[in-house]
């Protein structure tokens, strides 16, 4: 099976605010055992960059593991609704239960 990848410039904040509170997984090496899930927890939105006028936002992910953290880097997602995509997710800190909070920036 080929899974298409969708490109950051073809998401935008309202993509991801429809789908606030669901699920994106990390693939790992088995297709039935994802490396990672995360929760899309906020959509912030930022003042677009004149003048290319661009939407700009960022994500804020939750975690669901507390034994390891995804360093910076471009990882595979994939949503029910919005498909696949590889974006740069980032560590921002741990959550009160030990999970890791990840930040992924458009701008």
């Amino acid at each position: 099976m080929t899974v298409v990848f969708r490109s950051p410039d073809q998401l935008t904040a309202a993509d991801f605010e429809a789908v606030i509170d669901s699920l994106f997984e990390v693939p790992g090496q088995s297709p039935d055992l994802p490396l990672e899930r995360l929760i899309l927890r906020q959509v912030v939105r930022h003042e677009p960059a004149r003048p290319l006028d661009r939407d700009r936002f960022s994500l804020l992910l939750h975690g669901s593991r507390t034994d390891m953290a995804i360093d910076g880097q471009i990882v595979g997602l994939v949503h029910e609704v919005l498909g696949a995509m590889r974006l740069f997710t980032v560590p921002i800190g741990r959550n009160a239960d030990g999970t890791v909070r990840y930040q992924i920036v458009f701008s």
